[in-house]
């Protein structure tokens, strides 16, 4: 009740009332705001958010009101002032953390930000502050849990509040406006997309300069606010690069003297903590991994605060502890755990932190707050980026195997990491690695994940790799032009020639399986890479390969730690010290491996299996389609919003690699389309789970027929099925086919041993030539098709577009502008070969050109469905 006075109360406050009852009004408001917030608004969570959805109405009216000196102007100052303690010496965080709708935190931000007028901090009356200072607060922590964008604050907002700040910023006066701006500001250095627009209004030059200024400090609250601003600033690449521009490290370390000297022990400690933070977030990760920072018993100190923060964030619901909210403290420390030194004793000493930290990766791969879903992705690369620092050291394996439900999530991102992450992070450091990569490199150290043992050779229509180039990519350019060379004289396998899939492990691993020597091109960044880290340690520990040192030209680096240990007494080759194409024939003559032919068998024909199965998956009609919606249980209402709408069982298989590659796009398309179409009803989560996971193993199961295929059809190879103790599976279909006649082994109808001897026996026979099968003559056929689709004209492909059920708007976007059939085959083949960047630039280019509608995905499904089976009829 007493919430619905004060709220009617501030509705019913107008421009037309009398002197009197607005005042009465206003001395009543100012009564009620004390009684329900005698300690803060914290105090009566409801009665706050309640006055903050109907406090930005008024603003117009306190604002005149505000510009006379005269009772009611004295009145409206009195209620303002009430309001200003109110949020004062009260974390306002938890109050905004409790809304769970961020579309309500993105209106309160969005109500606020507007009324902070340039007006205002052109004031020197003052007659504005306490209005603006509770503008300024509502506006600084309704922003910490949204994304934001230049385009959401008013025009040269950071500019004349810079000025504003510059000018009063030890005015203590203003000191409580100046401090709620500098925590605005704070929360905006957090925003990887507003980092630009802050740097190019100045505030990091600002705050350097505040820094370094000679005499007695600020407030500690503003230095520590200031301190604040450039820690943020530090977690995102372009604020990293400006800073250094700006020599920060060093306005950091001359500032300490006169704040130690003007701050009480507490007070400096707090301060200490920040810098030291900033610090680690600035320099590079070589130099954290050279200094013996356990030295110094004050670093000792700063890496106890670190993981206390950690440990006491994750603890919270808003997951912040003194400021920090915790991934910044994860982003510092997987930048410090470089260190050997200081990993090893944050784990010794803090037994805790290991189980901490597999906590919050089995957390954050699981259900996830929607207001808290933007820091997803940056826990989980941090996290995993962590544990692979961690999983380098021996001590560490005893830990992560006995926690089974960690190597669980461990191995469910390396093998489904588009489901937790899809794009790349600028406030974690660039030399942290992908989330895939790195959960694979975990799995690797801990011998978890099994990389292709060294492969029986087989004949092939290409030479096999004598040397495999192992590089940092600070090196890319000599990388590229040492291939270069080589090329002439050596077969060579390198990353950027052979990675054709996103299983980069496995295809690094067979790389080096198959060469014969490993050239590492040795550089200060191939010390610092993990990933270089685990290919040599592959190379030397698992394969015993031969490695050659090598330095670019211009290389100075001294090689140490791990790496110096590693190459320690090899022979190497400096392309500084001598020529170019001297260093090139020393390298080629210390290879020293004579090429030999490698004769080229041509694939077998399937003689016995002429036809595809009698149901191809490619044939599915739209009733095959809604039989395999039923069958896997899948909600009826998905199949009328999704499936419906998918016409061949391509378009399926096409739908289910999209949903893989653009999870929580595709996710948060179909909750709201859901929404829409069944009239507010909620799409439930455990429904599009199993829609999700039947649309995973109806594409892995075509993944595995597709290994089959190449394994027969292409490589000719032998095949042996095998059935698990307890499979009653009777193979039919596509594989009934391709296994009929085989031999094969029942683990189920013998003992395990004398299965597995079985199968032993069966794999020592003696190898066979296979002989090459000719193919069979293609020339039988050889009519075109009536009316080629190379000589289509535009209606030709409009009338493709009909034919194929794809939305109109997609042929006014793509297709009216497809002159020829010619045209047409090309857009199929460059859709096929950058499908996520042509999907992201047609969704960008629907939307603007359809006032903001959103492209639906099974519309682009379809599209891309009939795309590749137009490149399918021409080939054939």
């Amino acid at each position: 009740m007493a919430t619905n006075d004060f709220v009617n109360d501030l509705k019913s406050l107008s421009l037309s009332q009398s002197e009197n009852v607005y005042i009465e009004t206003v001395q009543r408001l100012s009564l009620r705001l004390k009684s329900a917030t005698p300690n803060g608004l914290l105090e009566d969570k409801p009665f706050a958010l309640s006055l903050i959805d109907n406090f930005y109405r008024i603003i117009p009216i306190f604002e005149k009101k505000l510009s006379n000196k005269n009772a009611e102007s004295h009145a409206t100052n009195l209620f303002l002032e009430t309001l200003q303690n109110a949020c004062r010496g009260v974390c306002l965080t938890d109050l905004f953390y409790s809304v769970k709708d961020p579309s309500h935190l993105k209106t309160i931000f969005q109500n606020y930000i507007s009324l902070l007028k340039e007006d205002y901090f052109r004031d020197d009356n003052n007659q504005y502050d306490h209005l603006v200072t509770c503008l300024v607060a509502l506006t600084g922590f309704s922003s910490l849990f949204i994304p934001i964008t230049e385009a959401n604050l008013p025009s040269n907002f950071l500019l004349y509040s810079l000025e504003f700040t510059k000018k009063n910023w030890k005015s203590e006066e203003r000191v409580e406006l100046v401090n709620y701006i500098l925590t605005l500001i704070k929360s905006f250095s957090k925003k990887p997309l507003l980092v630009p627009t802050i740097i190019r209004h100045q505030w990091p030059h600002a705050c350097i300069q505040w820094l370094t200024i000679s005499g007695q400090r600020p407030s500690y609250n503003t230095d520590l606010h200031i301190c604040y601003i450039l820690q943020k600033l530090a977690r995102c690449i372009f604020g990293v690069e400006v800073l250094n521009e700006l020599n920060c490290v060093k306005s950091l370390i001359e500032s300490k003297e006169q704040m130690k000297k003007d701050h009480n022990e507490k007070e400096y400690s707090n301060i200490d903590f920040i810098q030291s933070i900033t610090y680690a977030l600035l320099v590079e990760s070589d130099e954290i991994k050279q200094n013996s920072l356990l030295a110094d018993q004050f670093m000792c100190h700063i890496l106890e605060q670190l993981v206390s923060v950690i440990l006491n964030a994750s603890q919270c619901d808003a997951l912040i502890y003194r400021g920090f909210h915790i991934t910044e403290g994860l982003v510092v420390l997987s930048k410090l755990f470089v260190n050997d030194e200081i990993l090893k004793k944050c784990l010794k000493e803090s037994n805790q932190l290991f189980d901490c930290l597999s906590q919050l990766l089995i957390r954050f791969t699981s259900e996830i707050p929607l207001n808290i879903q933007w820091v997803q992705d940056e826990i989980l690369i941090t996290l995993t980026n962590l544990f692979w620092s961690i999983s380098f050291h021996q001590f560490s394996h005893e830990k992560f195997q006995s926690h089974t439900k960690l190597m669980i999530v461990l191995s469910n991102l390396s093998t489904s990491s588009s489901l937790y992450t899809s794009t790349r992070i600028d406030s974690v450091p660039l030399d942290l690695s992908s989330l895939k990569k790195a959960a694979d490199g975990i799995l690797w150290n801990l011998e978890s994940l099994r990389l292709p043992s060294l492969k029986e050779k087989i004949y092939q229509d290409q030479q096999e790799p004598l040397i495999m180039i192992s590089y940092s990519h600070i090196d890319k350019m000599f990388c590229h032009e040492l291939v270069e060379h080589l090329s002439q004289y050596l077969s060579i396998w390198v990353d950027y020639k052979q990675i054709k899939s996103e299983n980069v492990w496995e295809e690094i691993a067979n790389g080096m399986e198959k060469a014969n020597v490993i050239v590492l091109i040795i550089s200060k960044e191939y010390y610092a890479s993990k990933s270089c880290r685990q290919e040599l340690s592959y190379a030397c520990d698992t394969l015993g390969k031969r490695i050659l040192p090598i330095y670019a030209p211009n290389q100075q680096y001294q090689p140490n730690g791990w790496l110096g240990i590693r190459i320690a007494g090899q022979k190497y080759i400096h392309f500084g010290k001598k020529s170019f194409k001297d260093a090139a024939n020393e390298l080629l003559s210390v290879v020293h491996v004579e090429k030999k032919l490698i004769l080229p068998v041509k694939p077998t024909i399937q003689n016995i299996v002429k036809q595809e199965e009698k149901n191809s998956v490619k044939d599915w009609t739209k009733n095959d389609i809604q039989k395999w919606f039923d069958e896997n249980h899948i909600h009826r209402d998905l199949f009328t919003l999704i499936g419906d709408h998918l016409l061949t069982g391509s378009a399926l298989l096409h739908y289910a690699q999209h949903l893989k590659q653009f999870y929580r796009h595709e996710y948060a398309q179909v909750s709201s389309n859901y929404s829409k179409k069944f009239d507010g009803k909620q799409l439930q989560t455990v429904d599009f789970i199993t829609f999700v996971d039947a649309c995973e193993q109806y594409y892995a199961s075509k993944s595995c027929r597709q290994e089959l295929s190449y394994a027969c059809d292409t490589l000719g190879k032998r095949i042996l099925p095998i059935y698990a103790p307890n499979q009653q599976y009777h193979p039919n279909g596509w594989l009934g086919i391709r296994i009929a006649g085989q031999k094969y082994i029942h683990f189920g109808k013998k003992s395990f041993k004398d299965a597995a001897n079985e199968l032993l026996s069966v794999v020592h026979v003696e190898k066979k030539l296979v002989l090459p099968v000719k193919p069979t003559i293609q020339n039988i056929v050889k009519q075109e098709e009536k009316n080629s689709v190379k000589d289509w004209t535009k209606n030709d492909i409009q009338k493709w577009f009909d034919e194929n059920h794809i939305h109109r708007d997609l042929f006014i976007l793509i297709g009216d502008h497809l002159l020829t059939g010619t045209a047409l085959l090309h857009y199929a083949q460059h859709l096929k070969q950058f499908y996520r960047h042509e999907y992201a630039q047609v969704s960008s280019n629907y939307s603007k050109k359809f006032d903001g509608k959103q492209l639906q995905t099974v519309d682009f499904i379809t599209f891309v469905d009939a795309c590749e089976r137009l490149c399918g009829v021409q080939k054939s």
